[in-house]
């Protein structure tokens, strides 16, 4: 019986969407509550409520990890170039240029706008 069920739902197609749900910043979620204590009346009727000091950042908006992809020595500058690949989807690689006597890192917490 169960084979049957499942043969008659595997023969309709399938409606479905891939949509990639973004939140705006109002519905973004409190990270830091103001913790000000209420005095005894405003506390138990209920009439003043917790206010949020500051909304939460979706965290691709403020760091990503770079890793790095290939180094080299610049032979016009003698500067070691480390060339970073950022975490993400559609984001460009990162250079960033040292001392030759130095490594580069494996990985490091880059900005987003760098």
């Amino acid at each position: 019986m169960a084979v049957i069920v499942a043969a008659i739902l595997m023969i309709g197609p399938a409606f479905s969407e891939g949509r990639i749900y973004e939140g705006s910043e109002e519905k973004a979620h409190c990270s830091l509550w103001d913790n000000l204590r209420l005095k005894w009346p405003q506390t138990i009727l209920g009439r003043e409520k917790a206010k949020c000091r500051r909304k939460a950042k979706p965290p691709t908006q403020v760091t990503n990890i770079c890793r790095l992809r290939r180094q080299y020595i610049d032979p016009e500058t003698g500067s070691r170039m480390c060339v970073y690949m950022r975490q993400g989807r559609d984001l460009e690689d990162t250079s960033v240029s040292m001392s030759p006597s130095l490594q580069c890192q494996r990985t490091y917490t880059c900005r987003s706008d760098d």
